[in-house]
């Protein structure tokens, strides 16, 4: 079978700091990767690169055996790749609704829409200016596809009656939850999540992994999953690979990564 994403030897520098050094592992069809290591150790990074946000200096990414550094961010995106942020990348003037129109309209039917990070500025898309402004049919229909999208997808993550809300002023923890509901609103072949349990208390981050746990199930996605809550990661990860320093120290089953004396050093012991 050929794995949903597949990094091979990735190797990325910032100058004379090797960010990550031969990071190689796959994460098969459906399942959960957790990609876990203290800080500094080259998740995000990884992350980055790829959404082609970062340029490695060597190596591979595949997605279901398609070389994605080939690709530019967008076209990426189109093919399938979807990511929340560490920070919020929501436009806090628009209403929730439309922070999750954004995020359908960069999945593969459609193309990103806007970028930045909370109070940031939503920029035209694939219809393009003139055709907004004729509101010609071909933008309304696109609308009303990217409305219902929107509309199923925060009603399946409780948001619903949020809809017409603008983001500004919204609890934290509802904020990380419209960010999941951006991205997932994009149907992804592959969903990235950075962090989404940070800055969230005890009882939200337990909601929040049943829910991946449904979202995983119900759509038949293939996770990528950055998060420091080890109770999180262990719960939903079929799989896990530890970075230190830019290289992988592990990979293998939760309860494998759990007893690894590398592991225990570099991660979970200094965290305990």
């Amino acid at each position: 079978m050929t794995p949903q994403l597949a990094v091979s030897e990735l190797t990325v520098r910032f100058g004379g700091v090797t960010a990550l050094d031969g990071v190689t592992f796959a994460v098969e069809p459906g399942q959960v990767c957790g990609l876990i290591g203290p800080n500094g150790a080259g998740k995000t990074t990884l992350f980055d690169c790829v959404s082609r946000l970062t340029r490695p200096r060597a190596g591979r990414i595949e997605l279901a055996g398609r070389d994605l550094l080939a690709l530019h961010p967008h076209q990426v995106a189109a093919l399938g790749v979807a990511r929340t942020f560490q920070h919020l990348g929501l436009v806090a003037s628009l209403s929730v609704r439309d922070n999750v129109m954004l995020g359908a309209s960069g999945g593969p039917g459609g193309r990103r829409r806007a970028s930045g990070g909370l109070g940031g500025r939503a920029d035209h898309g694939r219809a393009g200016f003139v055709a907004s402004a004729l509101r010609l049919p071909a933008v309304r229909t696109e609308e009303r596809t990217l409305r219902r999208r929107a509309d199923e997808t925060l009603d399946r993550l409780g948001l619903g009656p949020l809809a017409v809300h603008p983001a500004a002023g919204l609890p934290y923890g509802t904020l990380k939850r419209i960010e999941l509901a951006r991205a997932v609103a994009a149907e992804p072949a592959l969903l990235m999540l950075d962090e989404p349990a940070s800055g969230l208390a005890h009882g939200e981050v337990d909601e929040l992994a049943g829910l991946v746990e449904e979202l995983r199930r119900d759509r038949d996605l293939t996770v990528l999953l950055v998060e420091h809550h080890m109770g999180m990661v262990m719960r939903l990860s079929d799989t896990v690979v530890v970075l230190d320093f830019g290289r992988v120290i592990a990979t293998g089953s939760p309860a494998e990564v759990r007893e690894d004396p590398a592991v225990l050093e570099a991660y979970l012991g200094a965290a305990g």
